[in-house]
């Protein structure tokens, strides 16, 4: 690539950004060169600053905290009692690791380590009988203070965040043990409790003058979450909720979804969000955080697929919500909410059926980091069982899968050969970008049926979509592309799914009948599980020209769909 060439792709990256994040952004590395020599004193002086916080801590917040987190399911210890480090979806260390650098660990790996995550995992299970993980966790706590001193990744502002977040959910376990005044209560609880406090207070330590504007998007949230934790639970700063749900209602609009659209994203930050409202006790000011929240959790409830799985839009492992006790919990007992169509994503549930399109923005300009090339991308479920879904998740940053799975191939959307619909490069860049325009939906005979146009950078493709649902479960999905070269339509089977051929899939014991304008053709692509594993997965491709190709799961004749949907077809083609 030319100078040129590069200055040119670094334009395109850069430009979108509001010009607040490139200040933002000098100013972020200012800082990191002028503290780099003189972090081991600046971590010490953090640290002293959360020991006497710790002493300070307010125990009822803590109590209301550590009820919630006791109401909801449990993490999952298996692999750090058996002493090995899963991060990421990948074994990488022994546990707790001689050195927390981690050498040889992808870059989210080493961050994730000093999340601490794992030592709320190994409290929750402390308090559940387990006495080794008492001591397992002390040990490891004390192994890390000391190895992470002088180490960089640690003290950057998002880790300190989560490790915040993190450290609470595991002192207000142990707060709440004391106060129902447990025989097993020793001065090893104490000890760990104590400690926690005093790692959780020095990472929230001046975390306002280092909040992720830069970055913005969920790395800044999160640090505002850190933030409301201490000034909830150790008195840090005043005005942080406030702030915090300021920062909800921009990022949260309309509809309730997040602003990045990945749902993955969506569901972790909810999860940080219930950490403070548990904290936070009820009264007017916490009024309009609760109505905020409430409207993030239907819209997740809207998406969430019959078997509990999430659709993997942009940077979304299916399994996430595994891992979120408190999300879990509280979106089972809300209401579900409505999708806005022209804001992130358009959905159809009748019963066990269920489908949902992708129709968020191929980007969102303030954090474009998390996005793939899956605009118009769709997702079905027939009798509470995923028949569509695209790949999932691989790992980021050292992936090797990291490309394949940001790219059209993994999603259940068009590939124009050779002419990318999102310029994509580096783990987390995103170049030139397209948009999506005349998104339509409506209701015909019982049917729900979106449609809209994804159009291209520098509009050199349009690719015209109608999605249908029937209440019976069947699917009815018509491209066009418009513009030159060849382009396929990939609809990826989820992994319960066994074709007997291009048109005839079986589906736990039901057979689905698929029916298509023109030739479908069986063929493999890579899928991605737990951000480690790989494997390979079945699909089917149609070609897609100008004209249109219409295909029918469930049972039906591409002419009879093409009929149904005439007009709703006709006005887009016009429009488009």
């Amino acid at each position: 690539m030319s100078l040129t060439d590069d200055a040119a792709l670094w334009w395109r990256t850069l430009g979108p950004l509001p010009v607040r994040m490139h200040v933002f952004r000098l100013a972020n590395d200012a800082r990191k060169a002028a503290w780099r020599p003189g972090l081991p004193v600046l971590v010490a002086f953090w640290r002293q600053r959360g020991q006497d916080a710790a002493r300070l801590a307010r125990h009822e917040p803590l109590v209301a905290l550590g009820t919630a987190l006791g109401r909801a399911p449990q993490p999952d210890v298996r692999s750090l009692q058996t002493g090995r480090f899963m991060l990421a979806g990948r074994d990488v260390a022994a546990f707790p690791p001689e050195d927390w650098a981690l050498p040889g660990a992808r870059p989210l790996e080493v961050y994730e380590a000093h999340y601490l995550d794992w030592a709320d995992a190994l409290v929750a299970d402390a308090l559940n009988g387990d006495g080794a993980s008492l001591v397992l966790v002390h040990e490891a706590l004390q192994g890390w203070a000391a190895g992470s001193a002088r180490l960089e990744k640690p003290w950057e502002p998002y880790p300190r965040a989560r490790r915040t977040l993190a450290a609470a959910r595991a002192a207000a376990r142990l707060t709440l043990a004391e106060h129902h005044g447990r025989d097993r209560w020793t001065a090893k609880h104490a000890a760990v409790r104590d400690l926690l406090l005093a790692i959780g207070a020095a990472a929230a330590c001046d975390l306002g003058l280092l909040a992720e504007r830069h970055l913005d998007g969920n790395h800044l949230l999160v640090d505002r979450a850190a933030q409301a934790v201490a000034e909830l639970a150790w008195g840090h700063g005043t005005h942080a909720c406030q702030t915090l749900a300021d920062e909800v209602e921009r990022q949260f609009p309309g509809d309730g979804g997040h602003v990045e659209a990945s749902p993955m994203y969506h569901a972790l930050l909810l999860e940080d969000l219930l950490t403070v409202r548990a904290l936070w006790p009820q009264g007017p000011t916490r009024m309009r955080f609760d109505h905020l929240l409430q409207r993030a959790l239907g819209w997740l409830s809207a998406i969430v697929h019959p078997d509990g799985r999430l659709p993997a839009f942009g940077d979304t492992d299916p399994d996430a919500l595994d891992s979120l006790g408190m999300t879990r919990t509280a979106f089972g007992g809300t209401p579900r909410g409505q999708t806005d169509a022209r804001q992130a994503a358009w959905q159809s549930r009748h019963g066990g059926h269920f489908a949902i399109v992708h129709t968020a923005p191929p980007a969102w300009a303030p954090q474009p980091g998390h996005a793939h090339a899956d605009t118009l991308s769709v997702e079905w479920s027939r009798n509470d069982v995923r028949v569509l879904a695209d790949a999932g998740l691989a790992g980021y940053e050292g992936d090797p899968h990291r490309e394949l799975n940001r790219r059209e191939p993994s999603h259940s959307t068009i590939e124009v050969r050779d002419v990318p619909q999102l310029e994509l490069w580096s783990a987390f860049r995103v170049g030139a970008r397209g948009e999506v325009a005349h998104v339509e939906t409506g209701r015909a005979d019982g049917w729900d049926w979106l449609t809209a146009v994804h159009v291209w950078p520098q509009a050199t493709h349009r690719h015209l979509r109608l999605c249908a649902h029937h209440p019976s479960g069947k699917l009815v999905v018509a491209d066009a592309v418009i513009g030159p070269g060849d382009a396929i339509a990939r609809f990826l089977l989820a992994p319960r799914v066994q074709p007997e051929s291009a048109e005839r899939l079986r589906v736990g014991r039901e057979r689905v009948v698929v029916s298509a304008s023109r030739p479908l053709a069986l063929a493999k692509g890579l899928r991605f599980s737990g951000r480690g594993g790989v494997s390979e997965g079945d699909e089917l491709h149609a070609t897609v020209d100008a004209q249109g190709t219409w295909v029918v799961f469930g049972g039906g004749e591409p002419d009879e769909a093409r009929e149904r949907f005439a007009a709703p077809w006709a006005a887009l083609a016009a429009r488009a």
